[in-house]
């Protein structure tokens, strides 16, 4: 992965941010958390790279009925709601492409197009950067953030994930070159401004 997508100090800010839940985020987190487990434990565990899920017993099934009550706010449009789930679920769990995507999606409803690209590129460091689609994402939220370079920096890079030959890509293929198209002609017509 090139530094255009995702840096590892990009990726440590990521997480520091992430870490820097409201109060009452930590109360409800901490609070799934078996009596027996001190401050120190789950810090020790945490460091250990341990999920925030597995320290605090979370069952696959309660994180998976979080993330069918995130898709159904998103799906009615209440992307505040679903953003605050998703979040709390990237925070459990941030191995989950899905988990990623979803909050991806409710920053970029939401036009909060700063945090949609950081969660995307958490997505293309989950999906081992082996999926087009978070960078065709990325781009488009670059291009809402006016910047057409990185916009197209990523772009270029999502397309050549893109199997040419692959008929159910080509629909995908032709929205990466579409964007790539427009990223050129606007950083053109910037050159022949200047």
């Amino acid at each position: 992965m090139t530094d255009a997508v995702i840096s590892e100090s990009e990726i440590k800010d990521l997480m520091t941010e992430m870490a820097k839940v409201s109060t009452d985020n930590l109360k409800r987190i901490f609070s799934s958390a078996p009596a027996s487990k001190s401050w120190e434990e789950i810090e020790e565990r945490l460091s250990k790279g341990e999920l925030l899920k597995d320290i605090c017993e979370l069952t696959d099934e309660y994180m998976e009925a979080s993330y069918k009550d995130a898709r159904e706010k998103l799906d009615n449009s209440d992307f505040d709601g679903a953003r605050e789930i998703f979040y709390n679920l990237c925070l459990f769990d941030q191995s989950k492409p899905k988990y990623w995507g979803g909050l991806g999606k409710c920053c970029e409803k939401l036009k909060q197009y700063k945090e949609a690209i950081e969660s995307y590129k958490m997505l293309t460091l989950v999906t081992n950067a082996a999926e087009p689609l978070p960078y065709l994402c990325l781009g488009f939220c670059h291009l809402k953030n006016n910047d057409k370079k990185s916009a197209l920096e990523v772009l270029e890079e999502g397309k050549e994930l893109c199997d040419p030959y692959d008929q159910e890509q080509s629909p995908l293929l032709e929205q990466f070159e579409n964007l790539i198209a427009v990223c050129n002609k606007s950083l053109l017509s910037q050159l022949n401004i200047n």
